[in-house]
């Protein structure tokens, strides 16, 4: 059993995206403590720390970095899947 989920997958990378994690919970419309939490349950369960807070800034770590290119792929491979599973649905009207 995988112990991350898509939309933690998800949170994290609105966090790169947006700058923060402040400008993320604005951007994907959830509390910012919610995302937090997301970020810290991935930490949690892979030992790795993704952000540093320099200052007011969030800076991915070298370990970040590498996850954020693999939590990319995933986060394309699940809209590539929801894709296919629309399309199928069309053609079995």
């Amino acid at each position: 059993m995988l112990k991350i989920t898509l939309e933690q997958w998800r949170m994290f990378h609105a966090v790169v995206e947006f700058g923060g994690f402040n400008q993320a919970s604005q951007g994907v419309h959830k509390s910012q403590s919610s995302i937090h939490n997301a970020v810290s349950k991935i930490e949690e369960s892979l030992g790795v720390k993704l952000f540093l807070i320099e200052g007011r800034k969030t800076v991915l770590t070298e370990a970040g970095e590498l996850m954020l290119r693999r939590a990319n792929y995933l986060l394309e491979e699940a809209k590539k899947i929801e894709a296919v599973g629309l399309t199928l649905s069309l053609i079995h009207i």
